[in-house]
């Protein structure tokens, strides 16, 4: 049944179609909140990490009740792109295509379609504009992004700002149309192959521990330092980690400990996919270690990021950035989060 299923989206996906949303999934509701809301809660979100993530979005063409094949281009000059699946595959090669600047426009770009405010023009040359009309009725120019990975969650319809809207977490979901305002949004035909591209594990319960962090900690309080080996209690000179639950690990230093100011000129609290994480801009003296441990070997870095005697998280590396943006994730809380970013940038 699930090998049908697949070979009917696909074959749904290869040729343009007259839609009936009686018989074309649909979404159930229209605008509800503002675009992008992360689980995260009100952190800011960041986009992809350039050379790192390895995002999917499903999206549909639609103009008027015409549902279109989805754009195939070989052209990908950044990292977002389609290989003709109905999935943006959205892995950014560069800074300028990475974390914020991982923007819809981008992917038209790369796929040869143009998409302003009030006006959609594709490959083949076809153009709509705001007031153009379907079946005698004027339609408009619109993206609509569902909320979440599911069909069913809200959809913000959105007019203004296209060309700029972000990619903000793995399996989002996508319909770029020209049609009238009141028409329900078709669900992304490739919706189904987010689960076989993207990652949607329930992410553990947070287990970073700043609870026993003292209100007056700052920069001079940090350090951060490549990690040589893990062991397990009585730590004894290694440094112990500060968890919510589970077994402690200890960490040991591989060379000296670069102090906090040092190491970071910023930090801020984010949301990665969804998820709480912390962003911190590299100093040089950060920056050349992670450099030169990729110079000498192929290994992942592990490090280590310290405050007031106890190691808070411990990022692994597996390549070096592509910018002065280091970006950890992974056992946060958004309380845990913010409270790293306030020491780190004091």
């Amino acid at each position: 049944m699930r090998s049908f299923y697949f070979l009917a989206v696909l074959t749904l996906l290869v040729s343009s179609c007259r839609i009936d949303v009686g018989n074309l999934e649909v979404a159930s509701s229209v605008p509800a909140g503002p675009p992008g809301a992360l689980a995260a809660g009100v952190l800011p979100a960041l986009g992809p990490i350039p050379a790192s993530s390895h995002w999917h979005a499903a999206y549909v063409v639609r103009i008027c009740d015409d549902v279109l094949p989805p754009f195939d281009s070989d052209n990908d000059p950044l990292g977002i792109h389609s290989h003709g699946d109905g999935l943006m595959h959205v892995h950014p090669f560069f800074e300028e295509s990475g974390y914020e600047q991982a923007r819809l426009g981008l992917f038209a770009d790369a796929m040869g379609f143009e998409l302003s405010d009030g006006e959609l023009t594709l490959p083949d040359g076809g153009t709509w504009r705001d007031g153009d009309l379907c079946d005698g009725v004027p339609g408009r120019v619109f993206v609509d992004q569902w909320q979440s990975p599911d069909p069913e969650s809200p959809v913000d319809r959105i007019f203004s700002g296209l060309d700029d809207l972000r990619y903000q977490a793995d399996g989002e979901l996508y319909q770029i149309a020209f049609a009238p305002v009141d028409s329900f949004p078709v669900v992304p035909p490739a919706t189904p192959l987010l689960s076989q591209v993207s990652n949607f594990a329930v992410p553990p319960d947070p287990w970073i521990d700043t609870g026993g962090l003292g209100p007056d900690l700052g920069l001079g309080d940090a350090s951060i330092w490549r990690v040589a080996t893990v062991g397990e209690e009585p730590c004894g000179t290694s440094v112990p980690e500060s968890v919510l639950s589970g077994a402690t690990r200890c960490f040991e230093a591989d060379g000296a400990k670069i102090a906090g100011p040092d190491a970071v000129i910023a930090a801020r609290a984010v949301a990665l996919n969804r998820q709480p994480a912390v962003e911190f801009v590299m100093a040089t003296e950060l920056r050349a270690l992670i450099d030169d441990h990729f110079a000498s070997t192929a290994n992942p870095l592990v490090l280590a990021i310290e405050v007031d005697g106890v190691v808070l998280s411990a990022p692994q590396m597996a390549r070096p950035p592509v910018s002065d943006r280091l970006v950890v994730s992974g056992g946060l809380s958004v309380d845990a989060a913010e409270r790293i970013a306030e020491i780190f940038n004091s």
